[in-house]
């Protein structure tokens, strides 16, 4: 019978604790750059990688650990640094690297001293992404 396995999930999901916690942060992409070979910063063009479809995405962050989850923003598996657990004064700061054949590294930064519900943010990787965070 088919509504058995069905039942089984839907039960699984009320029991389980949601992804997203009181405190983290849904952030959403509102553009993504990448430096230009004379050093300046231009917006990514359609058709260079898979950020063509960023703009309007959404990730989650969890501000205790530092973790990102998302669709194009993730950091599982890297070593996570909370720099600043940020505050009404100060902005609130991860560092995560990952080695491997090659260093990776990111830098995410939410200016949490701003003022009104959603805060800027900025991910400073191969490309800069950046947009709006929300509690």
């Amino acid at each position: 019978m088919r509504l058995a396995p069905i039942a089984l999930i839907l039960s699984a999901q009320l029991v389980l604790p949601s992804a997203h916690a009181a405190g983290d942060l849904t952030c959403t992409i509102t553009g993504a750059s990448e430096v230009s070979a004379t050093g300046t910063l231009e917006p990514l063009a359609g058709g260079k990688n898979y950020y063509e479809t960023v703009v309007g995405a959404e990730f989650i962050v969890q501000r205790d650990s530092g973790q990102m989850m998302g669709r194009f923003v993730n950091n599982t598996g890297w070593k996570i640094t909370v720099l600043d657990p940020g505050s009404a004064q100060a902005s609130y700061k991860v560092l995560s690297v990952r080695k491997g054949g090659r260093v990776q590294s990111q830098f995410f930064e939410v200016r949490m001293q701003d003022k009104g519900e959603r805060k800027p943010f900025v991910l400073v990787a191969a490309e800069v992404l950046h947009g709006t965070c929300a509690m």
